[in-house]
């Protein structure tokens, strides 16, 4: 199928009840999730999905990807502030545009610093560490620490929970944006709020980003 970001922008204001339609009535009924927790899709309705990303930040949130040869495309709606996103790239294996839909979705202001941390790499610059959703106490935790890295040099250790990013909480924020806000060019500083459930203590450590084998 071809279309235009214009095109596409219509049919998600009509998704979304920003343009009357007849047919948003029926396009309503697809948003309804159908499935839960399917695979890496997350929560699914009739063509859409959420990736998990509309459970991590609280909102709901509902987007489709797709792509061919040298193609890649993504649209997506938050019902609750009643926002749309188109956006389309005409390359593939470079910076995903599903990644940057999901994060306007959700307001992600974004900066140089946000779209280097979600660029794909196999040698990433950050701290070293591995970040995961804590559903139970929706909370942002370091489930691994590389070794060499700065984070290991600090004393850091699995279980951790990071709680601010450079001042920023990381409260209702996907891992996407997380790691964004930790990886950045080498050289310079991250600072972090950890708390660590074993000691009941919170503490701040800062870090210097560096290149890291992946």
């Amino acid at each position: 199928m071809r279309s235009t970001a214009n095109d596409l922008l219509k049919y998600v204001s009509a998704n979304i009840g920003l343009m009357p339609s007849s047919l948003t009535p029926l396009m309503e009924q697809t948003h309804v999730i159908r499935h839960k927790h399917t695979s890496d899709h997350g929560d699914t309705a009739m063509a859409w999905y959420d990736r998990g990303e509309g459970y991590q930040s609280g909102m709901e949130l509902l987007g489709h990807a797709g792509g061919t040869g040298g193609y890649e495309t993504f649209i997506g709606i938050n019902k609750d502030q009643r926002r749309g996103v188109v956006v389309l790239s005409s390359q593939q294996g470079g910076l995903s545009p599903e990644t940057i839909g999901w994060l306007l979705l959700k307001g992600v202001r974004l900066s140089r610093e946000i779209a280097i941390g979600v660029s794909p790499a196999t040698n990433a610059v950050g701290i070293g560490v591995a970040l995961d959703f804590d559903a139970k106490t929706r909370t942002v935790r370091i489930t691994k620490v590389i070794p060499d890295s700065p984070a290991s040099e600090s004393g850091m250790s699995p279980g951790l929970v990071v709680q601010r990013i450079d001042a920023v909480a990381t409260a209702d924020k996907s891992l996407t944006e997380c790691v964004g806000r930790i990886r950045g060019k080498p050289g310079t500083k991250v600072r972090l709020e950890l708390f660590d459930p074993k000691q009941n203590a919170t503490n701040l450590v800062e870090l210097t980003r560096r290149r890291i084998q992946m």
